[in-house]
């Protein structure tokens, strides 16, 4: 399939009162290689409020809609919006319409039916606009550069080479007093004061004549023959041809500025004496002034902000960053303190306390920033290390019972607002006291040292650890989808303890007891969590060892079922216990069986029929899923090579994948050895797997797929459109077939989200060159409503439910057409 070429993402408004329609246009413009994000609506009020939400690229709009009409779209559009391009989109606008459309203000139109036009229509219509823009711009600027020069508070005259004056601007009147009629022609010495000497302006003609700009501070004198200071810019304006035709003196008056300096440099010798960081900055932050404490301090090369030049460099890009942190806050309300800190290269840091001033002008605007910083590490050092005190346990230095309740605190907060399980588990060291009693408080105290660094070393940094007392630790384990998942955390923290604490050349062994209480199950207050996992935690005390209870009983019967299941899940295979049921896939068109999944199920001797949802998770946890997978490929292959033999058809075979079997390596090493030992045609093969296996690992997966394609082998993903948003990978990897999963067809053909779900993924693969099988059908308006759309097959209990092959064989061979 030609691949279509990368677009820009466009933000697209649709005025469109079918949602079919508009998923169709997008699929299309998708499948063209546009990225879009559009919205869609049919109303007049939709409109106005997405016109005034978001700014959009290009908007397309049905001509005719039962709440409201292109035409008034447009009128609307044009109103508010005389630049966004607008194309109608429709099958029922007529020549002449058109044309009035076209008139109106719309940049094409485009019959539904075909939609080839649509995209060399939206390339035009966004190269017109982006025209139409430059134009509007340059305009605009022009204006406002007469309109800056007019207005500008400097002075602005303008020579010609000769010097001689042919435009002044009014700033230039009130700077010096001369009006316009008085200067033209005339040459600027007029506003010579005497005090520059002949060689000034010998330098100020060499340096504009050799095409360079002149800066300086002039000093000048005024019509009624005052003195005043401005500093002057003067450039030459130079032709196409490379030649000076004119000179632009741009001045500001400064001899407010020239005579403060002089207070400035008194107040300035005060602040450099202080040992405070002072800086000022202009109103976005920028410093123009650091003095000498802030340059020593800042500009320290222990500081980690960098690689400057110079330690002065380094010290104003951090007064500059101290600053830009403050000044919305200190713009708001002219004063700001704040706390700062200042990383530094050996991690220690430095603390500051900053004062931030908004100096204003008359008008209220914000003229300058000012700052004062202390630096407060020492006094911040000792705070630190008091609350440490206060809240983490002296031997240990793990949190003590005050941080427990704190974190505790929040994590039920936490909790409570995303759901899932939180573990509170209660350890109790065993025989403690008789290591404290025959090798004294000393070596106790070292055990628990030990006890409570191995504890953490096993844990998630998400996770929380305090010693709760004595011979006691607390442990919190957050975010458990199933409570079940406690048993394997706690099983590590066991087996970190099978290995002996060493102390003082002797080998002890240490086991701990263990109480569970969850979070809401248990309780939902800190008080409650911890006093049922104390009181779990002794019943389990009771029995000896390392036993462990849970506080609920119900969990106590789990989990002996669940060591149980687990015990005889080792032994299924071996023993044969494991079988294979089938369920049939249909061709929609010529109602014939063309494939079957094959399904895992286990025939327990005692049990019966045990349920894939109490296995399956224990064969992914325990690993067991590698070889039972191995043995479910070998036997879906074994099953239809011998089906063949009995019917006149050859349907293929689909087998699910494991994550553990996908990413563990040897995956196309194994399906090639079936393949070959079971004499098994690879087209008759397809692998099922899912959009999170493939994203674990996208470059490594994509191999798979591609040596999985080149071997001839199927692949078909399943349960789509409930994993990834992005869809990039669709048109990258080898993929044959696309599963709608059943959530999406349970409520057809009621639901209009599944509906539109279910079109826009038939419509997305048939583009992409994928087939489609829809799981779970159970009725027959979701038969008809899929058929409808093209869906490929469909599988599900309205043909059939999972059975084992020898049951199926029957209908293998027979045409089912299941829409009749």
């Amino acid at each position: 399939m030609e691949m279509a070429a990368e677009r820009a993402e466009l933000n697209v408004l649709i005025l469109e009162d079918s949602e079919d329609d508009a998923l169709l246009v997008v699929a299309y413009l998708t499948g063209k290689g546009y990225k879009l994000q559009w919205i869609r609506t049919d109303t007049e009020s939709g409109l106005k409020r997405a016109l005034a939400e978001r700014q959009w690229d290009l908007i397309l709009s049905d001509y005719t809609m039962p709440q409201f009409s292109g035409p008034e779209a447009l009128k609307i559009v044009r109103s508010l919006n005389k630049e966004v391009p607008f194309i109608f989109v429709s099958g029922t606008i007529g020549e002449k319409a058109a044309v009035t459309a076209m008139q109106a203000g719309a940049q094409d139109y485009v019959i539904k039916g075909d939609l080839s036009r649509l995209p060399p229509a939206i390339e035009k219509a966004l190269a017109d606009a982006q025209t139409r823009r430059k134009h509007r711009l340059a305009e605009e600027l022009l204006r406002k550069l007469s309109q800056v020069v007019e207005q500008a508070a400097e002075s602005v005259f303008i020579t010609d080479k000769q010097g001689l004056i042919e435009y002044v601007n009014p700033a230039f009147e009130v700077l010096t007093g001369y009006s316009s009629e008085e200067v033209l022609g005339q040459s600027p010495s007029f506003l010579k004061s005497g005090q520059h000497g002949p060689e000034y302006y010998s330098r100020l003609w060499n340096t504009i004549l050799k095409e360079n700009i002149f800066r300086d501070t002039i000093t000048n004198r005024r019509k009624n023959g005052e003195i005043y200071f401005e500093e002057t810019l003067i450039a030459p304006l130079i032709n196409d041809q490379g030649e000076i035709t004119h000179f632009v003196s741009t001045s500001r008056d400064v001899t407010e500025k020239v005579i403060a300096e002089e207070t400035q440099a008194r107040l300035q010798a005060i602040i450099e004496a202080t040992t405070d960081i002072v800086a000022i900055s202009d109103e976005r932050g920028e410093i123009l002034y650091l003095n000498r404490a802030g340059v020593e301090l800042l500009g320290s090369s222990n500081l980690a902000v960098g690689d400057y030049p110079s330690s002065k460099e380094q010290a104003i890009a951090l007064a500059q960053k101290l600053l830009k942190d403050a000044l919305q806050a200190a713009a708001r309300s002219d004063v700001w303190e704040r706390e700062a800190y200042l990383e530094t290269r050996d991690g220690l840091g430095v603390s500051l306390s900053q004062l931030v001033l908004a100096h204003r002008t008359d008008d209220g605007s914000v003229a300058y920033m000012s700052t004062i910083a202390r630096n407060i590490t020492e006094r911040k050092r000792f705070e630190a290390e008091l609350h440490h005190q206060a809240t983490h346990d002296t031997l240990t230095g793990l949190a003590n019972r005050v941080l427990l309740v704190e974190k505790l605190e929040t994590e039920i907060y936490r909790n409570q607002r995303r759901g899932g399980y939180t573990a509170v588990l209660f350890l109790d060291l065993n025989n403690f006291k008789r290591v404290n009693d025959s090798l004294g408080h000393t070596t106790g105290d070292q055990l628990l040292q030990l006890a409570g660094e191995r504890l953490r070393q096993h844990l998630r940094p998400s996770d929380i650890l305090a010693r709760y007392g004595g011979d006691e630790f607390v442990v919190v384990i957050t975010d458990l989808v199933k409570p079940d998942h406690v048993l394997i955390i706690l099983e590590t923290l066991h087996q970190a303890f099978d290995r002996p604490f060493r102390i003082a050349d002797t080998d002890l062994f240490v086991s701990f007891t263990t109480g569970i209480a969850f979070c809401p199950d248990d309780g939902t207050s800190v008080e409650a969590l911890l006093q049922n996992a104390d009181s779990a935690m002794y019943q389990a005390k009771s029995k000896g060892g390392r036993e462990y209870r849970f506080y609920a009983p119900a969990m106590n019967e789990r989990r002996h079922e669940l060591l149980s299941l687990e015990s005889e899940l080792h032994w299924a295979l071996a023993r044969q216990e494991f079988v294979l049921h089938y369920q049939p896939q249909i061709d929609l068109c010529t109602g014939t069986v063309v494939g079957m999944e094959a399904l895992l199920r286990w025939q327990h001797p005692q049990r019966g029929l045990v349920s894939p949802a109490d296995f399956v998770p224990l064969l992914e946890e325990t690993g067991l899923i590698v070889p039972v997978g191995l043995w479910v490929l070998r036997q879906a292959c074994i099953d239809f090579r011998a089906l063949w033999k009995t019917i006149d058809s050859r349907p293929r075979v689909s087998v699910n994948l494991s994550a553990r079997q996908f990413s563990g390596g040897t995956l196309l090493e194994q399906v090639r050895m079936i393949l070959a030992e079971e004499d098994f045609p690879a087209e008759a093969l397809e692998l099922e797997i899912t959009e999170q296996m493939l994203m674990e690992d996208l470059k490594a997966s994509g191999e798979i797929l591609r040596e999985l394609h080149e071997l001839g082998v199927r692949v078909a993903i399943d349960d789509f459109g409930t994993g990834y948003s992005s869809m990039a990978y669709l048109k990258i990897l080898p993929l044959n077939m696309l599963k709608i999963d059943r959530t999406f067809v349970k409520d057809l053909p009621d639901d209009a989200n599944d509906a539109a779900i279910s079109e826009a993924i038939i419509v997305l693969a048939h583009k992409l060159g994928l087939e489609v099988v829809a799981e779970g059908v159970e009725t027959e308006e979701q038969l008809r409503f899929l058929e409808r759309n093209g869906c490929n097959l469909i599988q599900g209990y309205y043909i059939s439910r999972p059975e084992p092959v020898e049951r199926l064989r029957q209908m293998v061979g027979l045409s089912v057409t299941p829409s009749r």
